[in-house]
Formats: structure tokens, sequence, C-alpha cells
């Protein structure tokens, strides 16, 4: 059982969708006590979650309240994740390289990682005079997305292989419907303000990087390097409203050279892949409840690149909803 409120009355609850807010929505009833299947179009293992680079990053959303409440909640969960063998969850040293010294400006959601503090001199790449460190997650998701699922089971939760062209054939199945279908809940909730957001990772292999690096000070163009146990994810390719999930070359020719350029271990590493998915983006992040003629619909989407960051915080509010449906 988990620390999230205990249900009154056990429900049958369907999640439809299986990315991070989905499977970890889906953990989080289950624990809670309710019956749940996990409604999936893809095999959870090829989620442009199950994808991601899995890192806790503090990227602001709206409400930015909300987000900040829900990535403490996250950060806190991850941490003791970390402890445990087989998830997945790793907590690294990270640097973040900034133009300036942001002092009292530092955002509230980076004032949520653990040991932040200024960078000295010897801890910044040549060229570069300001950075902070810190501790932050980094979630395999090549390993956390089996262990979610073996969580899910051991709470009697079920995963199901099932399209859906409509809410309703949810509701046929169970009072309660959780709708984390991400870019479908376009068409699923009637909701027009959801949009792809396009993704890219050039993935390459480790040659003994162990901590978390990016590039801040270029303005509006991030560079990330994110370390895995054999693998790295190379990060700095996001185009709002791109439907064409195909990577882009001219990009990651980009992306390699500018990690490359603050991290020179890369110079000979091997590119293994290019990793690519088109993430839900709006205006807010919705996570809320809809009472319908043939029960309750509890909607969580639109997380864009922070459905990381917030999964946990997020998944709590989708248990507190269900329980008060």
């Amino acid at each position: 059982m988990s620390d999230l409120e205990s249900p009154s009355t056990p429900r049958d609850v369907v999640v439809l969708g299986a990315g991070i807010i989905g499977l970890t929505s889906a953990v989080a009833l289950a624990e809670a006590g309710h019956q749940v299947t996990l409604w999936t179009a893809d095999d959870p293992a090829d989620t442009t979650s199950a994808r991601s680079a899995g890192v806790w990053s503090p990227i602001p959303q709206a409400p930015l309240d909300t987000t900040i409440a829900w990535a403490s909640r996250t950060m806190r969960a991850f941490c003791d994740l970390s402890g445990r063998p087989g998830s997945g969850v790793s907590m690294l040293e990270g640097l973040t390289l900034d133009a300036t010294d942001l002092g009292d400006l530092l955002p509230a959601l980076s004032r949520l990682s653990p040991d932040l503090r200024p960078a000295t001199p010897d801890e910044l790449p040549e060229g570069f005079a300001h950075g902070r460190r810190y501790r932050v997650p980094v979630v395999d998701m090549e390993h956390y997305v089996p262990w979610m699922l073996d969580r899910l089971e051991a709470q009697g939760g079920k995963v199901r292989l099932q399209r859906v062209d409509s809410l309703d054939e949810a509701l046929a199945m169970a009072p309660v419907v959780v709708n984390a279908t991400g870019l479908a809940a376009r068409d699923l909730a009637g909701d027009p303000t959801v949009r792809p957001l396009f993704c890219q990772y050039v993935v390459t292999d480790n040659p003994g990087l162990d901590r978390v690096l990016v590039d801040a000070s270029r303005g509006g163009q991030w560079v990330s390097v994110i370390p895995h146990h054999d693998r790295v994810h190379l990060g700095g390719a996001r185009v709002g409203g791109r439907t064409d999930p195909r990577p882009d070359r001219e990009l990651a020719s980009d992306v390699l050279r500018w990690c490359r350029e603050i991290e020179p271990r890369l110079r000979n590493a091997r590119t293994i892949r290019v990793d690519t998915g088109l993430l839900p983006t709006r205006p807010t992040m919705r996570v809320e409840a809809e009472a319908r003629r043939d029960g309750l619909v509890v909607h969580a989407y639109g997380h864009a690149t922070g459905g990381i960051t917030v999964s946990w915080g997020a998944a709590a509010d989708v248990v507190r909803l269900v329980a008060a449906g």
C-alpha cells in the first residue's frame, strides 16, 4: 500500500494510456486499493515516455503552483525509489551552466533539487563562469517501465492492449475512467488545446559519464547530457506543432556538436540511435474530474516534457479525485 489515500469503497477503474502519467496513476490507484485495468494502444515499453531520457527536470508549466507541488512530491518519491533494486532510479550529480549568476532569481522548481549550491570555478567547463551543482533523479525507463508494470501486477492490476475511439467504450467496462491518453485526448476529450510537441534525443554509448550536464546559457536553445549505465541521451530538439515523428538528421547533428562542446568525452562516443516522440502539450496541465451520465472520467494529460517531473504528484491528485467521485 502506498502513502496515498485509501478509498472507503474500492472501485473498478480503467486507466487509458500507458505513458508515464497513465502508468504512474495506475500503480497509485492500485496501491490505494482500487481494481485497476490499464488499457494501452501500444506496448508500454514502446511509448514516447518509455523512450525518454528519464530525468527529473525543473521545467515550469502552467499552473506553476501546481507544477511545484507535483514536482516536489515526485522528487520525494524518486529519492525513495533510488534505494530500491531494479527500479532503474538513481540520484546523480548534476551541473547546469548559466549565462549569468542567477542568485536569488533562481526558479522555484530548481530550488527543489537536493544539495543545490553554486558551482566553483574548477567545476565549470572552459569558457563558462556561472553554474549550479545539485543532485537529480535519473530514471532509466528501460528498467523503470517493466518494474512499474510488475508493481501494478503485484497489486492485482491488469494490462490490456486496447485502442479506444471514445471514452464511452471504457465507461461501459468500469464506472471510473482515467483519461491519460496524451495527444489522443484532443479527440477523445474534445480538447482542441492539445497540441503535439516534437522531441528528439541522440543516444550514444557511455564513455564513462556519471553526471547530468545542462547548458542553459544559450537563451532559447538548451543542451542536455543525461547518462545511464550503458548509454547517454543527448537533448536539444523540441519543435512545437510538428506532427512528423521521423528523426531530424540536421537537428541530431547540431545536438551532437553542442554536447561535445561542453562534454569532450563524447567526441568518440558511438551513436546508437535517434529517439523521437510527439508529446502532448497544452496551455495548462489538466488533472480534473468530469461527471458523466455513465460514470466518472478523471482527465490527466497535457504534461508535455514535464511528465517525469510531475508524475507522482499528478497521480496523487488522480487518486484523490477518484476517491472523491
